[in-house]
């Protein structure tokens, strides 16, 4: 399922909040950014996962893409700190709901009222992904900046993927 929220018009930008259903586990909000000029090439999506579904704070964030245009290219780029998060936990979040999909006591989907228990595990496992996910990117800005010798934007490793889901 998918419906339009509200659509704004912020500092030349157009930007549209949607509910969808067929997003990432854990988000079922979108909010999508691109310009009003048609010269200008570029799109912005960002999914916003679990406690980060509040109507302010994803408004926030368009307003910040749509006034900043450092901001806005360090998204483009994948360098900032909310896209560099989403590429870890969004591929663990899908290969995770895959593999656990399914309720060992039933054949239904882990999604139902028989196996209300196997999907708040599932929530809490995907939530701590995300949490560690974004520790990740936490701990190699800090290393980066303190070895102050690398100077291009940091990215957070792929290794993270696998050493969560052996975790998990």
């Amino acid at each position: 399922m998918r419906e339009t929220i509200e659509n704004r018009g912020i500092n030349g930008c157009k930007a549209t909040l949607v509910f969808d259903t067929g997003g990432p586990v854990g988000s079922d909000h979108v909010m999508i950014i691109k310009p009003t000029d048609t010269e200008s090439e570029w799109l912005i999506n960002r999914w916003f996962y679990f406690d980060e579904q509040v109507e302010a704070y994803m408004w926030n964030f368009a307003e910040k893409i749509c006034t900043d245009a450092k901001y806005r290219q360090q998204s483009l780029e994948e360098t900032e700190e909310w896209k560099r998060v989403a590429n870890l936990y969004e591929p663990l979040a899908r290969r995770l709901y895959q593999e656990l999909s399914y309720s060992e006591r039933s054949e239904f989907p882990i999604m139902n009222d028989r196996s209300r228990d196997d999907s708040k595990k599932l929530k809490s496992l995907l939530k701590s992904c995300l949490r560690r996910s974004e520790q990740s990117c936490d701990k190699e800005r800090t290393t980066i900046r303190k070895q102050s010798i690398i100077k291009r934007k940091p990215s957070c490793s792929s290794g993270l993927l696998m050493n969560l889901s052996d975790t998990i």
